[in-house]
């Protein structure tokens, strides 16, 4: 296995690296798939070698993947495959990839992604816009995953089986975005695991790429309707109200409503979301109590009863999901203590409300945001309230007034339609439950292979949630060499924020449309990093 640390360079080839190319042609396509007879000398020359343009990646000195490109017809398809043209999309101005191999070391993805970028850039330069391949029936999956259309019959034999694929440069863009974009430097941009920004689908960025639209048009209001009716069917919200903000203000307005309603408040916390709401509660001159538990461990139920009964608490103010550990609450135990106290039940449910199935049943108020667990774009604070407000008297800011937010069209002040659509698209076009299985085959996956290396998360068993998981650096005094380790084997995992950096603490993420396929050598990656860590 190559050392995931090195810098991956993406290029075209030059005379120099005809000898490695022709030994990766040879390994691949002769010894490993037997397409050609095996050669003695271990190389072997295309026959269309001095007509195509040759792209490789290095690590290093070492070549980790190539492909060619020509865009001479006939192709070497049109000679398998009578009358090509008929498959494709007309008026297309066509490529063929040939040759496409990548060591065996290399095969997870970011080689491939890598390869195919610059492809997309060299045919912009030529004015092309569809390239043909004849795909390896082995990587169909990763093919279909970057976009590749599969078209006419397979070809060669059984042994050595092709199928016919082309790809768009519209596809390449709507299916692989991001992962397929390259810095300045031509190193493969990472696959994200981060808690936010999240991975956006293509129907989430074709709606950000609309037109601006003002939020008093038909197409806005539609929109809106979509998002409340979305989070009725999926968590269960009866009213929903929607911010442009983050969720600190999401979870202000909320502190605005149990502040007007004067009735005490336990605010419990085991994170730093916990802390935020605490802070929340004292700058809005609630009358509260701060409960609190060790990071990374379960809250205190009986504390919690005690603390309600003992205050009269008319509420009890919760972060469902905590981010910062990867701490799942208990949501049906809270709703058990609010039964048995008499209060009413607040849900910061930021980061599981798109990550997990749950009900905001005998959940009074609720938060949650539009660029987390729900895989639209950072910037609009959504409250839902089991019950519509009374409107708010001159003390209440207007801006927090949620009353406003559930009246008449639901939009008392200027929001962007972007935002709006981007979330109204994030909603219709998941699957949840494959979503939900996505994410549990993936946290699977992830803490499996962790956990074969030695190193467990900080939250682990029932109270954790599948979509976060925080790693403990061990003696590491800065994570940015770590990060940055994970980085350039392709991976973006989350650090840079103060809490985890005081901590010594990493963070994965499976939210948004995340690459299921990239969780496996992501979760190798930090490994060794992490054991590095550990070993200095």
């Amino acid at each position: 296995m190559r050392d995931s640390s090195a810098a991956l360079t993406v290029r075209l080839a030059t005379a120099d690296d005809f000898d490695d190319i022709r030994r990766l042609n040879h390994q691949t396509f002769a010894a490993e798939i037997p397409q050609h007879a095996p050669r003695a000398d271990g190389r072997l020359i295309d026959r269309f070698e001095d007509e195509s343009t040759f792209i490789i990646a290095r690590d290093h000195e070492k070549l980790a993947g190539m492909l060619a490109l020509r865009d001479q017809r006939p192709f070497s398809i049109d000679a398998k495959l009578p009358d090509v043209d008929r498959y494709l999309p007309p008026g297309r101005r066509l490529c063929e990839i040939r040759l496409l191999a990548v060591e065996p070391g290399y095969r997870h993805g970011v080689v491939l992604r890598a390869l195919l970028m610059r492809v997309v850039e060299e045919c912009e330069a030529r004015g092309l816009d569809t390239a043909v391949i004849s795909a390896t029936t082995r990587q169909l999956k990763l093919y279909t995953h970057m976009g590749f259309v599969p078209f006419g019959p397979l070809m060669g034999t059984e042994e050595a089986a092709f199928q016919p694929m082309y790809l768009t440069r519209e596809s390449a863009v709507s299916h692989a975005g991001s992962l397929l974009g390259l810095t300045s430097d031509r190193r493969a941009a990472p696959a994200t695991f981060l808690t936010g920004p999240v991975p956006l689908s293509a129907e989430v960025r074709r709606r950000i790429a609309e037109p601006l639209r003002s939020h008093r048009s038909p197409e806005f209001a539609e929109d809106l309707a979509l998002i409340r009716r979305s989070l009725a069917e999926l968590i269960g919200a009866r009213h929903v109200a929607v911010f442009a903000g983050s969720g600190t203000l999401a979870n202000d307005a909320v502190a605005a409503q149990i502040a007007r309603d004067g009735s005490p408040a336990v605010v419990c916390s085991n994170g730093e979301f916990g802390e935020r709401l605490i802070d929340h509660a004292r700058r809005h001159g609630i009358d509260h109590e701060a409960l609190r538990a060790p990071w990374g461990s379960p809250l205190p139920l009986e504390r919690v009863v005690r603390a309600a009964r003992r205050v009269r608490a008319g509420w009890i103010w919760v972060v469902h999901h905590e981010t910062s550990t990867g701490m799942l609450n208990d949501l049906g135990a809270l709703r058990d203590v609010c039964g048995a106290t008499g209060a009413r039940l607040a849900l910061d449910a930021a980061s599981s409300a798109g990550t997990v199935p749950m009900s905001l049943d005998g959940v009074d108020l609720a938060t949650t945001v539009s660029g987390k667990a729900l895989g639209a774009v950072a910037g609009l604070a959504i409250v839902c309230c089991a019950e519509v407000p009374f409107p708010g008297d001159s003390a209440l800011p207007r801006y927090l007034d949620l009353a406003r937010y559930l009246d008449g069209d639901g939009v008392p002040f200027t929001q962007s339609s972007l935002l709006v659509a981007a979330l109204a698209a994030a909603l219709r076009s998941t699957d949840w439950p494959a979503r939900y299985a996505a994410i549990e085959r993936g946290n699977r996956a992830l803490r499996d292979r962790l956990a074969a290396s030695g190193h467990e998360p900080l939250v682990s068993g029932v109270d954790a949630s599948p979509a976060v998981a925080t790693w403990q650096a061990g003696s590491a005094r800065d994570t940015s060499d770590l990060a940055a380790r994970v980085l350039n084997a392709g991976y973006a995992v989350s650090w840079e924020s103060g809490y985890l950096r005081a901590r010594q603490w990493m963070q994965t993420a499976l939210m948004g449309d995340f690459d299921e396929t990239a969780v496996a050598p992501m979760a190798d990656a930090l490994a060794r990093a992490l054991s590095r860590s550990l070993a200095s």
